[in-house]
């Protein structure tokens, strides 16, 4: 049986209703999901965006700590050691300078090859093969600063030593000095910076090569202190 005509009638402008209801909140629905995935990228990103500002911050911070000249540049202030870290140039004629003048007792030369002579770093017009004798070791476990620290400490305590002038490269001086005082809390140390003569610090930023260096650097700073900070803490409980 057919039905009355002003019933289907109804049901179509009812349908037709909707139908221009939804359209017209169809781009209502759009915006507000559009709204809705800008909060969250903007969520996502602004932690990145306050992460990496933090990061440069303290790249800058990092830069200006890098030693310029030594503590002490008097070879009169005499220590009981110079710790030579391998790896650069410059850093065992500095700690050879050091011997000859007396700012030390020994030297312990840190991170050297299986196959390399103490005579092969130290020319023979530069020591006496008495003091290379009496005076020079070389330490050969370590690859790397870690354990430069780790190898110099067992040193120390094996000759008694109390004070020590750490010689290595002036941008290497702060991770250097970091692990070297937590693994020698009670040794004075004084820090002897040879002075990069490809790393340009000053407007460092202007310079790819200088600025790659010194953010590789900084990032293994803190990869250090995140790993002793963690020792720290996994000590104490």
């Amino acid at each position: 049986m057919d039905r009355p005509p002003h019933r289907a009638g109804r049901r179509d402008r009812n349908r037709d209703a909707h139908g221009a209801a939804d359209r017209a909140a169809r781009p209502c629905a759009h915006a507000v999901m559009a709204r809705s995935r800008k909060r969250r990228w903007r969520y996502r990103i602004l932690p990145l965006c306050m992460l990496a500002a933090a990061w440069l911050v303290g790249l800058f911070l990092f830069v200006d700590r890098i030693p310029v000249e030594s503590d002490s540049r008097d070879a009169s202030v005499q220590t009981d050691a110079i710790i030579v870290l391998t790896g650069g140039r410059g850093r065992v004629a500095r700690g050879t300078t050091l011997l000859a003048s007396q700012a030390g007792r020994w030297m312990l030369i840190s991170g050297v090859g299986a196959n390399v002579s103490a005579r092969e770093l130290i020319p023979a017009d530069r020591l006496t093969a008495e003091t290379l004798d009496c005076c020079v070791t070389l330490g050969r476990a370590a690859r790397n600063t870690r354990e430069n620290a780790v190898e110099t400490a067992g040193w120390v305590a094996e000759n008694g030593v109390t004070s020590l002038r750490l010689v290595t490269a002036d941008f290497h001086i702060p991770r250097s000095l970091l692990e070297f005082r937590a693994h020698l809390p009670r040794v004075e140390i004084i820090t002897d910076p040879v002075i990069s003569e490809n790393v340009r610090l000053d407007r460092w930023w202007r310079w790819p090569g200088t600025a790659f260096l010194l953010a590789e650097e900084y990032n293994k700073y803190l990869a250090a202190r995140a790993r002793l900070f963690v020792t720290l803490m996994l000590d104490r409980t």
